[in-house]
Formats: C-alpha cells, sequence, structure tokens
C-alpha cells in the first residue's frame, strides 16, 4: 500500500480517484441549495472531515448509517480541486475504505441533488445516479 500521507496516529492517505463522483448523504436541515459558502456539516467539529461515499457505496451507508430516516438527501459532488484533502480510508472498522475529506466543500463541487427513498427493504434510488 502507497501512502501519500501519515498522519501522526497511523492513518494511511490513498489518492483518490478524481475523475468519478462522490456522494454525500446530508440532512436537509443542514443543506440549502440557496446558501452561500462553503459546507461544513455539524459533524466535521467532532470528526474532522466531510464522510462520503463512492457509487456503489452509497445505498450500503444509507441503509446502515440513516436506518431511521424515511427519506434521504444525497449531494454528489465532483471531486476535482479536492484531490489535496481528499482521501480513502478504512476507519472505525469498515470493512472498506471510503472517501474522506479534510477541508469544507466547496459548493461549486456540488453537481446535484437528490432524494433517497426508503421502501420495503430499504433505501434504493429516486432517481437514476448511474447517468
Amino acid at each position: 500500500m502507497n501512502c501519500l500521507k501519515i498522519l501522526k496516529w497511523g492513518v494511511c492517505f490513498l489518492g483518490v480517484d478524481s475523475l468519478q463522483p462522490l456522494y454525500h448523504i446530508v440532512s436537509a436541515n443542514e443543506w440549502s441549495s440557496e446558501s452561500q459558502g462553503d459546507y461544513l456539516p455539524k459533524a466535521f467539529e467532532r470528526e474532522g472531515f466531510i464522510h462520503f461515499s463512492k457509487k456503489e457505496q452509497l445505498l450500503d451507508s444509507a441503509n446502515r448509517h440513516f436506518s431511521n430516516e424515511e427519506s434521504l438527501l444525497v449531494l454528489e459532488v465532483n471531486p476535482q480541486g479536492l484531490e489535496d484533502d481528499l482521501v480513502l480510508e478504512q476507519i472505525h472498522g469498515a470493512q472498506e475504505a471510503f472517501p474522506h475529506l479534510y477541508r469544507n466543500l466547496p459548493r461549486k463541487n456540488v453537481i446535484r441533488q437528490f432524494s433517497l427513498q426508503k421502501g420495503p427493504l430499504g433505501f434504493a434510488f429516486k432517481t437514476d445516479v448511474t447517468s
């Protein structure tokens, strides 16, 4: 494994493909598309990074961490320009590595937003995110 940076507590920072969109699940209370300025979730102060998922990780993340919710808002993010602070990490006992952004998210990087609706089998795409 090649590390780009190693923090004092031994976390290895791996590069993230800057051509593939990333996805951030956010509550409607925290996100307003009309707001100005960069985005920082409330959890950033506690965790020091913004959680993201790759497309293939999104539904599992939604079902695992937001099972008490009925509807979620998802931001589709263009990672270009964030590479210096965007890393893949496997932390907190995760089975796979997830992208984390160690800075604020410029709103210009948000490509679009869409909803995930919970059905009988958990969250599923309301709109197609494969296009």
